[in-house]
């Protein structure tokens, strides 16, 4: 299990101790609330009025063993176990004992009443993810995830904590098999965790894309592209290749959607438009070479003498030489506004350049470059508005890119 732990075997510094009663203090509000409607209930009221009023009732001392827990837990405590005194089975007040407990290094009986409270109830996140952590040290992991989903469900500040244990989960191979049946349920937080996943540095996506197969996963794209995204961040571009490989049953291709036909884009994978626009879809306009359907066509930049980055695509390459291919015209015009350009990712280092063929039929351009073998795992594959100052400039339309 990733040395990453909610449950501390040690005195709690002051500074532990003050996010533990944040934690609580959110977590359980959070996944409560107030159940009685008398007048004592209320968690506005003066606590010394409250309890006097319904000096036994264990809402009541729940709630304000839950409002005090955040700035005195030693208060907090002797309320929730009022509370405790009255409903032995008050889950809210067991939490705030649960703590208290931790606060004095007492982490066996702290280990016992936040499972107590997971039997009584799966409301309880702060509870869950206590426990998610107890039973993974035990290396019960099928347990632990079980204990996790119900603490991600509650949507609470216990997921701070939880989420990135589960990441790094991807990269412990006796947990990972519980984690992908989990996954396999379709769980609530499912779009969460492949949230988190795809910049993190930690974890497996390659491990993660087995597991789930193994499972019996139906695995969307966007989350096979996540995997993959993961892997590119953790330093390892041939997994990246082999999880999309994996996920997709093909070769991840130099580029998606070449001829800007069925446009798909995958999370990091796919054509992404700038936002200050200046490129469209739209149709080829020139059936008669044989090749209806739709181009890029790209706007004259009129923003200053520099090129404007309108479109590009990641690519991983392999190093050494490489060929880039596409076609090109003009519209009512005989002048080029677009050219193509690849970069390393990283550095931004120029590889390769070429401007897009003008004249008013499709003509083809290209560009040989050479991927270095270090510091340019990731390049881009960019088209470029070509500054135009002139009146009446025309767009040009590109089509048909070739990365050999």
């Amino acid at each position: 299990m990733p040395h990453v732990r909610t449950r501390i075997r040690r005195v709690p510094t002051r500074a532990e101790r003050v996010r533990a009663a944040v934690l609580i203090g959110v977590a359980v509000l959070a996944g409560a609330g107030i159940t009685a409607v008398d007048f004592a209930a209320d968690a506005s009221v003066v606590p010394e009025v409250a309890t006097q009023v319904d000096p036994r009732n264990s809402d009541v001392l729940a709630n304000l063993a839950e409002n005090t827990a955040n700035t005195d837990l030693d208060a907090a405590h002797a309320l929730a176990l009022r509370a405790i005194a009255s409903n032995p089975l008050d889950d809210r007040a067991l939490v705030v004992a649960a703590l208290a407990r931790t606060s004095t290094n007492e982490i066996a009986r702290a280990d016992g009443l936040f499972g107590l409270v997971t039997t009584l109830t799966r409301r309880q996140p702060l509870a869950e993810a206590w426990m998610f952590d107890v039973l993974a040290s035990r290396g019960d992991y099928a347990g632990a995830i079980d204990h996790a989903d119900a603490a991600l469900r509650r949507r609470s500040a216990a997921d701070t904590d939880v989420m990135p244990v589960m990441i790094k989960i991807t990269g412990t191979g006796r947990a990972l098999p519980a984690l992908a049946r989990k996954l396999a349920t379709m769980p609530p937080w499912r779009d969460d965790f492949f949230g988190a996943l795809v910049r993190s540095k930690e974890g497996n996506g390659l491990a993660l894309m087995t597991a789930l197969k193994q499972a019996g996963d139906h695995t969307a794209p966007v989350e096979v592209a996540a995997m993959a995204s993961q892997q590119i961040a953790a330093g390892s571009t041939a997994n990246a290749r082999a999880v999309w490989l994996k996920g997709f049953g093909s070769p991840l291709p130099p580029l998606l959607s070449p001829n800007f036909e069925a446009m798909v884009q995958y999370g990091d994978f796919g054509w992404t438009f700038g936002a200050r626009g200046g490129a469209q879809i739209v149709a080829r306009g020139d059936a008669a070479d044989g090749k209806p359907g739709h181009a890029l066509e790209v706007q004259p930049s009129r923003t200053g003498k520099r090129p404007l980055p309108v479109v590009q695509q990641a690519m991983l390459l392999e190093s050494g030489g490489h060929r880039v291919t596409f076609e090109g015209r003009s519209v009512g015009g005989t002048q080029s506004v677009a050219s193509v350009v690849v970069r390393c990712a990283g550095t931004d280092q120029e590889l390769g350049r070429a401007g897009v063929p003008a004249g008013q039929h499709w003509a083809p351009g290209g560009f040989g470059f050479f991927v270095p073998p270090t510091d340019c795992p990731i390049q881009k594959l960019v088209i470029e508005a070509v500054p135009n100052l002139t009146q009446g400039g025309s767009p040009t339309l590109i089509d048909t890119f070739r990365v050999e």
